[in-house]
């Protein structure tokens, strides 16, 4: 891999969640707080040697998210960070990625048996954004079928 390969995914991959807190933080605070919720990967928690850059990228939205969480509790800005983990999930993108027999073999690393719908993601956010998750900030939620158990 190149180095601009590199730094493009990390643009996406990551700057773009650092700049995404960064903006939405001053404007939270003024507002008495609420919840960022930021994707990262299941790729963050484990190797991935065919996909290093996307992985040390996830891997850096993971560490992004609690030090903003600890960041936002200690000024008692009222502001909660967490992320979500996706594992495999049923996309578009997954489709164009995968030969059927790749997405097959994907599929089977997952122990449930099958991938995420986006729904399940979306669910995953939800829950984070809710008052029922008034009280947790600094976490990681996998929503990958069973594949990491971390």
């Amino acid at each position: 891999m190149g180095l601009q390969v590199w730094k493009e995914i990390a643009a996406v991959d990551s700057e773009g969640v650092f700049l995404g807190c960064k903006t939405v933080i001053p404007v939270m605070s003024r507002y008495g707080g609420g919840s960022i919720v930021n994707i990262s990967s299941t790729a963050a928690l484990r190797a991935t040697p065919s996909l290093v850059a996307y992985g040390a990228a996830k891997a850096a939205v993971r560490q992004l998210t609690k030090s903003v969480a600890l960041h936002c509790a200690n000024r008692r800005l009222n502001i909660r960070c967490n992320s979500i983990h996706p594992g495999i999930v049923r996309t578009p993108m997954f489709e164009a990625a995968f030969d059927s027999e790749e997405r097959v073999q994907r599929i089977a690393d997952v122990p449930l048996g099958r991938p995420a719908e986006p729904d399940d993601i979306a669910n995953a956010v939800l829950f984070f954004a809710s008052d029922e998750a008034r009280h947790i900030t600094g976490a990681k939620l996998l929503v990958d079928g069973g594949m990491v158990m971390d």
